[in-house]
């Protein structure tokens, strides 16, 4: 059986519902057969003595009639389910083995394992949320500030989604205005006319436009801003990276060309208004080598510095400028235009450096190379940690302000699909003929399906939840 059509099968299917390693550990089971497999298990009738939705104990059995845990269990009557079927929650101890024995066990009686994101699969099949919500899911539990959360809530919760079907309700509508025009094209009808339906066509294409826009935002706020730390090799980048992280992420040697590769680490910090995420990436020092992996290594870093939001230009101010120049230079053959503007110096080893050192290299990267704002730091001692910090927020939560209710899309799928809509809005706008009109409209709903989420083809739906974790 193929992946995708695992997910609308009938089947009972079960999964760990919670991170490993907790000291409770939960197990669902939901379908056709969970009350069966229940009674099994525990060797009694609970699936018809227990009262849904109330939680009691529950000894749990291995085949020898051996006990395998003395656990806790819900039980979930359809419709009133996460799953709108009937659905079962175990919470027995954290121990790996209880947990994976279990699950053996639910398996061996009936239950298979479920697939990525089925439990919420079947929330969206049986009714009980809508694919949107669902997705939202998803990113509440990737979540890492508490704007990303709010809005996972706010999804989560519907009042994202009333904003999405106002428009696909608006879009049916003028489908339907569109055909009936077709319908009624020989007896003149105002109200029906090209002109009249374009104009009313023009409010809905500006919130989808302002809706396309806020995918920016929306991104950063979720997946958070990315941040690539560049410099020469020595520079101090490794040292700095584990100072933000606070901890010895990246190997530090006095040895030139040690970072040969792209080091990733996700880190939330405190900003004025709220958390905010950073995607921060340690590269490898760029200079001139024969070495073919550090010329990897090198050519990484400069595909970093293209696509960072960010770049933390690492600075050893006893250098001779004319060095950081060329090096300034090889960045600036990537990004040609806005280097500058999305750079930060950070200037290193200021506890070893002499002032004057300090405030020659500062005014070199200030007046030379344009970059606004620049850090005296030093990761060793501490020091000017917290005023580089500051002015990483201050950059970065530009893309990290939300109004309450706000709504924004972060996903990419999403992107592509307003994108698209707005492609046959705008030019159902340019056409002559109303049955071009109406079939530009038909084509903007159809574009919108990952939003909506009724009119996407099986396969596709599949996919959407195989990007899930299991037990979600």
């Amino acid at each position: 059986m193929s992946q995708v059509s695992g997910y609308f099968s009938e089947d009972t299917i079960t999964a760990i519902a919670s991170p490993a390693g907790g000291a409770i550990a939960i197990i669902r089971l939901s379908g056709p057969r969970s009350s069966e497999i229940l009674d099994r298990i525990t060797r009694s009738h609970l699936s018809s003595e227990s009262e849904p939705r109330k939680m009691i104990r529950a000894p749990l059995y291995l085949p020898s009639g051996q006990p395998l845990d003395d656990a806790l269990m819900v039980r979930f009557v359809q419709p009133h389910s996460y799953t709108g079927e009937d659905l079962i929650e175990f919470h027995i101890h954290g121990n790996p083995y209880i947990a994976q024995k279990l699950l053996e066990i639910l398996t061996a009686n009936g239950a298979r394992q479920a697939l990525p994101g089925e439990f919420s699969f079947r929330a969206v099949k049986n009714g009980k949320m809508n694919l949107f919500q669902a997705q939202a899911v998803a990113d509440l539990i990737s979540a890492s500030n508490e704007n990303a959360i709010s809005l996972a809530l706010d999804k989560m919760s519907g009042a994202q989604t009333q904003f999405i079907q106002l428009l696909s309700e608006k879009l049916r509508r003028m489908a339907v205005l569109g055909e009936l025009g077709i319908d009624f094209a020989d007896q003149d009808v105002d109200e029906l006319s090209l002109d009249r339906l374009k104009g009313q066509l023009q409010p809905i294409l500006q919130l989808l436009s302002k809706l396309k826009d806020s995918f920016n935002r929306g991104y950063h706020l979720q997946e958070g801003v990315g941040i690539a730390l560049v410099g020469l090799p020595n520079a101090g980048k490794s040292s700095f990276f584990n100072a933000l992280l606070g901890e010895d992420r990246s190997i530090v040697s006095d040895i030139a060309g040690t970072t040969r590769d792209v080091i990733r680490e996700k880190l939330t910090i405190r900003g004025k208004y709220s958390t905010l995420t950073l995607r921060l990436e340690d590269t490898a020092g760029l200079r001139k080598t024969d070495n073919p992996i550090e010329k990897i290594g090198i050519q990484r870093t400069l595909q970093a510095c293209e696509k960072a939001d960010l770049i933390l230009f690492i600075v050893d101010p006893t250098l001779q400028t004319d060095l950081i120049h060329e090096q300034w230079k090889e960045l600036h053959r990537i990004a040609p235009v806005d280097l500058a503007e999305k750079t930060i110096g950070i200037l290193t080893k200021s506890d070893c450096s002499p002032s004057s050192d300090l405030k020659k290299t500062q005014c070199f990267l200030q007046e030379k190379l344009r970059i606004k704002t620049c850090v005296s730091t030093s990761a060793v001692q501490s020091e000017g940690m917290s005023d580089a910090i500051e002015a990483i927020i201050q950059f970065s939560e530009k893309w990290t302000q939300r109004a309450p209710g706000e709504v924004l899309l972060t996903r990419i799928d999403h992107y592509h699909a307003v994108s698209e809509a707005t492609h046959h809005l705008q030019r159902a706008l340019e056409v002559e003929e109303l049955d071009l009109f109406a079939s530009d409209i038909r084509q903007t709903l159809n574009s919108l399906g990952p939003l909506i989420g009724q009119t996407l083809p099986d396969d596709i739906l599949g996919k959407i939840f195989s990007d899930f974790c299991i037990g979600k």
